[in-house]
């Protein structure tokens, strides 16, 4: 990226700026925004629960406007020589600045969900106890760590991140725990993982299609969870769908 920049010279950079200069500029600017971003996108997903594209795309794009529009104007102001028309206002390099956070979270989120498959959930995501609550009356011990409103029959279980979403017939939310523990408080919950980063239960399975050679489960939430070919032959013999 930081090769194309200097090469290419956007945002009005190749015509008001040397080329020594984009050298030392776009590589600057891009290993902060990178910085910036990450440290932008734990503030919103962790510590103000937006986790659904819709809401986190848009407040992280506003908030590196804030912080880095400035910096890189201010930088770029340094960088050229005279009064280049090529150069952009400071408004604009606030656009320019809005427009690239919001299309790289865009292509995050277009990559996140051809891996992974399936909608996040928009629900509020829920700290994990230090220690595993106490098995509910003949319940699942999963259930227990969620709100109560939510305890309803668990249709899929899904990883994102450092978070297991947690999708039941009453709704959806978020745990901060590893996946393999999540699973392993699934006892007397019908079901299997069928891919890495996704469980389902045997009686949210509602059907099953192909999608350019990719087999999807559709789930009762409306959800499509894709099954990798490690875990086929378990979906096959559970009678999920029907063996080719």
């Amino acid at each position: 990226m930081s090769v194309f920049s200097v090469i290419a010279g956007p945002f009005g950079s190749l015509t008001s700026m040397s080329f020594l200069n984009r050298l030392i500029y776009w590589p600057l600017v891009i290993f902060f925004g990178i910085l910036i971003g990450a440290a932008l996108r734990v503030l919103v997903q962790q510590y103000l629960g937006l986790r659904r594209y819709l809401f986190e795309a848009p407040v992280i794009a506003v908030l590196a406007t804030a912080v880095l529009a400035t910096p890189c104007w201010a930088l770029m102001l340094a960088m050229t020589e005279g009064q280049n028309p090529a150069r952009p206002t400071l408004p604009v390099m606030a656009l320019y600045v809005f427009v690239v956070s919001l299309a790289i979270s865009t292509l995050r989120h277009a990559f996140r969900q051809n891996v992974e498959g399936g909608p996040a959930p928009s629900g509020p995501v829920e700290q994990m106890p230090q220690s595993p609550p106490a098995e509910g009356d003949g319940g699942v011990r999963l259930l227990m760590r969620i709100d109560p409103a939510l305890r309803a029959p668990i249709v899929r279980l899904q990883v994102r991140d450092h978070y297991v979403d947690v999708v039941t017939e009453a709704g959806a939310t978020s745990l901060l725990m590893r996946f393999a523990d999540a699973m392993a408080e699934l006892e007397g919950q019908p079901g299997l993982r069928v891919h890495r980063s996704h469980w389902v239960a045997d009686q949210a399975v509602i059907g099953a299609r192909r999608e350019r050679g990719k087999l999807l489960l559709q789930m009762s939430d409306g959800a499509e969870v894709p099954v990798s070919k490690t875990y086929l032959p378990q979906v096959i013999e559970r009678g999920l769908v029907a063996a080719d």
